[in-house]
């Protein structure tokens, strides 16, 4: 056998000893335990708080959007007259932006795990615990300017529960501003995993690009978007993968969480918030941002 010959076999049997390797891996990867978690007070825990900031409010989106508030809803208002109200705060992005303007602020989630951070990121802020589509939680007329950012308003079956309370808090002349989206056209992709954060990546794709995949320290992220043209049932799947069962919570390798979305077309959110008797006042894309067919709607009482 010539001296290349037995090199040949000998790549072979490396190249072969590697494939086994990585099949093995894979297959504990594949039979790794996991959980499912679709209620939202569960899968809304300090873990998810803690990369929330990271998968959904990117910088250059929260800037524009300030801008837009400052320009729209407050430049004309004297600060002493401003009440903010920020409905599904989340971890409360924007709290110490008002808080630094010197107007007052209340974030209110149903996450204890998500106001938990809020606190922490904003310690000047109020935040509070309650649920939205409760019409007793705030007093009528107590709020200059209420929101609804950040897809929340998607998270409900019927947007007008929320809508028809965030008219009843809202002082007349005062400000309802949401986050609105061409269901069936904006980009799902989070912009951590975008290869083209100035601009959509679905202009230069055949199909709509659904997944994102971003890697943390200790697992990767994989959120799915799930929705069927011109219907308004959707989901966004997540997958948090951990590279090490030793250390992961509960030892798990997998942990998945189904948010459950009503996606109607943007006219009939529109409409649907008008029935509760605000007028829009104007709509705002947020192409600069990044975030085509996407919206910041203003509706006045």
């Amino acid at each position: 056998m010539e001296w290349l010959d037995i090199l040949q076999l000998a790549l072979l049997v490396i190249l072969l000893y590697a494939v086994a390797i990585w099949s093995c891996g894979r297959e504990g990867f594949e039979a790794g335990e996991s959980i499912m978690l679709e209620d939202p007070e569960k899968y809304n825990d300090a873990l998810y708080a803690s990369v929330y900031k990271a998968l959904w409010h990117p910088d250059k989106v929260l800037d524009y959007e300030r801008v837009s508030i400052q320009d729209i809803a407050l430049a004309e208002k004297a600060k002493t007259d401003i009440k903010v109200l920020d409905l599904c705060c989340g971890i409360g992005s924007h709290a110490c932006w008002f808080k630094q303007m010197g107007v007052d602020y209340t974030g209110v989630d149903i996450s204890p795990a998500m106001l938990d951070q809020a606190r922490k990121d904003c310690p000047s802020a109020n935040f509070q615990k309650g649920d939205v589509t409760q019409a007793a939680l705030f007093p009528p007329k107590s709020q200059s300017h209420t929101l609804l950012l950040g897809f929340a308003a998607y998270t409900f079956p019927n947007v007008k529960v929320v809508s028809d309370n965030a008219y009843m808090w809202t002082q007349p002349g005062g400000v309802f501003i949401v986050h609105l989206v061409e269901p069936d056209k904006f980009d799902p992709l989070l912009e951590l995993a975008s290869p083209f954060a100035a601009f959509s990546v679905q202009k230069y794709s055949y199909d709509r690009q659904m997944k994102s995949e971003i890697f943390f320290n200790d697992f990767k992220y994989t959120g799915t978007f799930h929705k069927k043209k011109n219907e308004e049932d959707a989901s966004y799947d997540e997958v948090f993968t951990y590279f090490n069962t030793e250390t992961s919570p509960k030892n798990i390798k997998y942990r998945e969480q189904k948010q459950k979305l009503t996606m109607p077309s943007l006219e009939s959110m529109i409409d649907t918030i008008k029935s509760s008797g605000f007028r829009m006042q104007e709509k705002v894309h947020l192409i600069s941002a990044g975030k085509e067919y996407q919206y910041l709607v203003y509706f006045t009482k």
